[in-house]
């Protein structure tokens, strides 16, 4: 017997729509739930809401289209997402339904006006012209710019070392908040979190509900973090440029830490040129393709080779993807294990060896004792709990994700 006899209603709970070339994207904003169908779903979508029974929309359909849907695949999907409420031809209440957590949003003081303001053209305008001014010192004192050296800390290293940790921990919340400003800008509400990409620790804003909103309209929330740290990295090279120019005075700790924290801006940047992992930019060339999905095709579509190229049968069907997105998911495939090599080389024999020695150096001198030399006893166990610490965290979110993989 069918789960869904064709005498069935189907109560469907509010969601958005989307055009998003030959498929549109619905949501539901309470649950923060997303799909994208093909527009021949969303007609029989709106036949069952219109208070046709299962079997009425089928019939609307197959005479339009002249084939029969595959209604029960679709309601499958839906109900699994909490898009729908299969009743019997009898009931006029709901029923029990258990419904998806609701996501807690944060800062939703925040106005939707207020976000407006924020990223308003006359404010983009003033950044680009800052960015402008620093490219300009640049280019006029290109020793502005600083060199590994700044994050060698010859005095007061403990505390230099936590005053740029606290200082990137900053950035790294202005950055993510820019992305919630942003979408919040759009009308879309979102949460922060910490995750991991591989096995470095990072700080999210979970902005899922981008996806109801039109695609031209996702370029900034995406971008907003880069931006901001764009913007903040262009004023501390002003700085330095004033410096160098005898404009201002600024003591050695001083320079030097701002140097520090222009080079952790800089790195950061490089970082979200990773597009084999989930960055900003990343999201940025997926919207740009259409591909709202490129990562998980991506890993599907590999998979698929790894089988063919063993003879194995159980390969996944990707023939519903459009022939254009699927030359971009394979071009993609190429940068993702590329990537993927050169990140597990790093680790194998750059970080692992790194943090091996380094281990060893934090143990002989706790070894020692605190009596020994109270100060290098601090300064290690202090150094070994930042690294360390923070390390340790991104292995452990980075192993879960592989033991419980997102769906999404």
């Amino acid at each position: 017997m069918t789960r869904y006899p064709a005498d069935a209603l189907v109560s469907i709970y509010p969601f958005t729509r989307q055009s998003e070339g030959d498929e549109f994207i619905i949501g539901r904003v309470d649950t923060n739930i997303f799909l994208a169908l093909p527009s021949d779903a969303i007609e029989l979508l709106d036949y069952l809401a219109a208070g046709n029974t299962i079997g009425q929309a089928q019939r609307l359909y197959q005479q339009k289209y002249h084939e029969l849907p595959d209604i029960e695949g679709l309601l499958e999907v839906l109900e699994k997402n909490d898009f729908v409420n299969i009743l019997s031809s009898k009931q006029i209440v709901l029923p029990t339904h258990t419904k998806q957590p609701k996501q807690t949003n944060h800062f939703t003081w925040i106005s939707e006006s207020f976000a407006k303001k924020i990223f308003s053209q006359k404010v983009l305008i003033g950044s680009v012209l800052v960015i402008v001014l620093a490219l300009a010192a640049l280019v006029f004192q290109p020793g502005i710019m600083p060199g590994y050296q700044a994050f060698v800390f010859t005095k007061n290293v403990t505390m230099m070392t936590l005053i740029l940790t606290g200082i990137n921990v900053v950035a790294v919340f202005l950055h993510e908040m820019a992305h919630l400003v942003a979408a919040k800008a759009v009308g879309v509400s979102c949460q922060l979190r910490l995750s991991n990409r591989l096995w470095i620790l990072v700080a999210e804003t979970d902005m899922t509900g981008i996806w109801g909103v039109p695609r031209n309209q996702r370029y900034l929330p995406f971008l907003a973090g880069p931006l901001l740290d764009v913007v903040l990295t262009s004023v501390l090279l002003l700085i330095l440029f004033a410096q160098q120019e005898k404009w201002v005075a600024i003591n050695s700790i001083a320079l030097q830490l701002i140097q520090a924290i222009v080079l952790s801006y800089l790195l950061g940047l490089i970082w979200q040129c990773y597009f084999f992992v989930r960055t900003d930019f990343y999201y940025v060339i997926a919207n740009f393709f259409r591909c709202r999905s490129l990562m998980k095709d991506t890993k599907v579509f590999l998979q698929n080779q790894i089988f063919k190229l063993f003879k194995f049968s159980r390969i996944a069907d990707q023939s519903s993807i459009p022939r254009g997105e699927m030359r971009v998911i394979r071009c993609y495939s190429v940068i993702y294990v590329l990537g993927h090599i050169a990140a597990f080389w790093s680790l194998l024999f750059i970080g692992i060896p790194t943090l091996w020695n380094y281990a060893s150096l934090l143990l002989g001198t706790l070894s020692a004792g605190y009596e020994s030399n109270p100060y290098a006893f601090t300064d290690a166990l202090v150094m070994g709990l930042l690294v360390f610490g923070i390390q340790g965290l991104g292995i452990f979110l980075w192993i879960n994700s592989l033991r419980h993989p997102k769906r999404s």
